[in-house]
């Protein structure tokens, strides 16, 4: 199985597009969750690269990104990025406000639009039925066992946005970019300890 590492800046700038056009900048975790992963689909369905990545599991109301919800609910343990998060974040039971808007760097036009693109598909229903939508996903069908959280194989979601033929190419891609950002990222913290 495919491991597929979660890009907290770009789950950062994701979800402060989608609480931007929300009421007050306010906007519930399930209705995020749903929304990213929805979007995230969408961008892996027409590009052949997510927008986030990271662990995605199959839970009760949906599939979801694991680690975009430990950024939400603050788990320093399990999430990389939690500080940052919190910088333009904070919780207000169950829902997420944005306080503090960072520059969008990260995300492409295209990753930005497709975010536009399912708020806009979407903006008149309830949370319950947006997170409904996600349960009509074959990979969630597939996954999903009643009380159980279970991971949704990246390779299960490949197939199921009809993927399935440049399954290898777009893995060994991923793979690819996750070693360059690595390297990067690396040669990033040499230059900060120098200084």
């Amino acid at each position: 199985m495919f491991k597929l590492k979660l890009d907290s800046k770009k789950a950062l700038e994701a979800a402060v597009i989608l609480a931007r056009h929300s009421p007050r900048r306010m906007i519930s975790r399930k209705r995020l969750l749903a929304l990213l992963y929805m979007a995230n689909r969408e961008c892996l369905k027409r590009s052949g690269r997510p927008i986030v990545g990271g662990r995605v599991v199959a839970m009760k109301y949906g599939p979801i990104h694991g680690d975009v919800y430990n950024l939400l609910i603050g788990d320093k343990e399990r999430a990389e990025g939690t500080a940052e998060w919190s910088e333009h974040f904070h919780n207000d039971g169950f829902y997420v406000v944005l306080h503090d808007e960072p520059a969008i760097s990260t995300l492409s036009r295209f990753e930005i639009e497709t975010l536009k693109n399912v708020l806009e598909a979407y903006e008149d229903e309830d949370d319950w039925d947006v997170a409904r939508h996600t349960h009509a996903f074959l990979e969630y069908k597939i996954a999903y066992r009643p009380n159980q959280s279970r991971t949704i194989p990246f390779e299960q979601i490949l197939n199921a946005v009809g993927l399935s033929r440049r399954r290898e190419s777009i893995l060994r891609d991923l793979k690819e970019k996750e070693e360059i950002d690595d390297l990067f990222a690396g040669a990033e913290k040499k230059g900060r300890s120098k200084n």
